[in-house]
Order: C-alpha cells, then structure tokens, then sequence
C-alpha cells in the first residue's frame, strides 16, 4: 500500500512538472513580428544589429536597408518585451563608430508591428507600429488600407479618392500619424483605386497611387487582405530619390 501510494504521489508530482515545463514552453514560444523599413531619404543604408552596440559578429552577412525598398529579409521573430536595437549608418559601423539610433523597444507578446526609420542623418527619426490587420470571410470581396504620413516634417495631409468622382477619405493626417483600415470593395471586374495625398492648407497635389489589379478573378493579391499606404520622402523637394511619393506595404 505504502508503495502504491509512492507510485500515484510520484505520478502526479511528474504530471505537474511535465504541466510547468508545458506551459514555460508555452510562454516562452510566444513570438512578436517585427518587420523594419529604410523611409529617410536619399542614400543613406541602414544596417541593423539587436546586439547593441557590441560588435557585429557577421558582418559581411548583416542586412542592408535601402531607402524606399522593402527587404524580404527585415522580418523579425522576437521573443522579448524590451528589445535592444542599434542602427548604424552604413558603412560607418566599426565599434568606434555612433549608431544612428540606440533604442530600447518595448514590444507586446504576440503583436505585429512594423519599425520606421524617418528623417535625416542629422535629426534621424522612427516610428514604431503595431496595427492588427482585420480578416475578412470569404463572403467578403473586399480588401484594407490604413494611410500613415511618412514624410518627415511635413505639414498635415488629406487623402483622396479619385478614381469615381472624389471622395475625402483622411483629414489632416499629421506627420507620423495613421489611420485605421478602411474597407474597399473588390468584386469581379471593380476598377482600380486612385489614391491622392494633397497639403491639406493648399490642396496641392503631392502624391497619387493607384492600384492594379483589383477586380481581376485569379490570383488577386488585393482581395481579403491589408494594406499601409504611405506618403514617404521630404516636403518641398523635386529630385527623383528625395521628393514625397507613395509607398504600399503588404500588411498580411
């Protein structure tokens, strides 16, 4: 009897520790997404590191963000709450060198968020994103866009849509400032969108963007998902690599 009982005390001290491993491992499988994006114009590339400020350990594999382009391989799986982040100003990355941006992230567990690089490299600048794109049933032929002013010191912004007459879609869209999703119908044959981002005082055209392929009936790549329609570069300029234009980011 003595020894029955040692076997089921034995038993059920082995099952709760098998439970607290479980569920350590459950909490610990937790991942946050952390996507990265170059949105300071002109030439300047960024090179990331979550060591800090410790030396980079691989350099010739390190990654390379380009100004307006999005690197496939800027997608991030991170497990902590507070995650260190140094970026330096490539190629001024030897351990003497200063980081444009030394930052502590605070990231909620299980979020998406998407991390912007804005401003110059004198008065470097960021924005930390996170948004939960809404889904959509199959009933639903319909897609998302949320709008958000990327363009460094700018003044406030409207958007507008023009591909059917015009209709206001966002007032006053503040640097560093974004909307929520809105919805837009996608059934068989719908037209394209065409987005404008004008001053909001002077009405001027900044940037327009339209979509291609919305109504089309196979491999839709607009149809039930999420879109961030962004206003990038820098107010007042006329160059190809520093003037503000729209950038599209695919939000899942």
């Amino acid at each position: 009897m003595k020894t029955y009982k040692w076997n089921i005390i034995l038993s059920i001290s082995l099952l709760c520790f098998a439970f607290v491993s479980c569920k350590k491992n459950d909490e610990a499988a937790v991942i946050s997404h952390l996507t990265l994006f170059n949105a300071m114009p002109g030439n300047i590339k960024l090179m990331p590191s979550f060591k800090g400020t410790d030396p980079l350990e691989r350099y010739a594999s390190a990654q390379l963000f380009y100004y307006a382009t999005f690197n496939e391989l800027g997608k991030y799986a991170i497990t902590k709450e507070e995650q260190p982040l140094t970026v330096y100003s490539y190629p001024d990355t030897l351990p003497t060198s200063k980081p444009l941006f030394e930052l502590n992230l605070k990231i909620k567990k299980g979020s998406i968020n998407r991390l912007y690089f804005t401003g110059t490299a004198a008065h470097p600048d960021y924005l930390l994103s996170t948004f939960v794109p809404p889904a959509y049933t199959a009933a639903d032929s319909t897609f998302g866009i949320r709008f958000l002013n990327l363009s460094y010191q700018s003044k406030p912004v409207n958007v507008y849509l023009v591909s059917n007459g015009e209709r206001k879609e966002v007032e006053g869209l503040a640097y560093k400032a974004g909307t929520e999703y809105k919805r837009y119908a996608a059934p068989l044959e719908t037209g394209d969108y065409i987005f404008e981002f004008r001053d909001q005082e002077t009405q001027k055209l900044l940037a327009s963007y339209t979509t291609n392929g919305v109504g089309v009936a196979k491999d839709n790549l607009w149809r039930f998902r999420n879109f961030t329609l962004a206003l990038i570069g820098s107010a007042g300029e006329t160059t190809e690599v520093l003037k503000q234009k729209p950038f599209l980011f695919n939000d899942y």
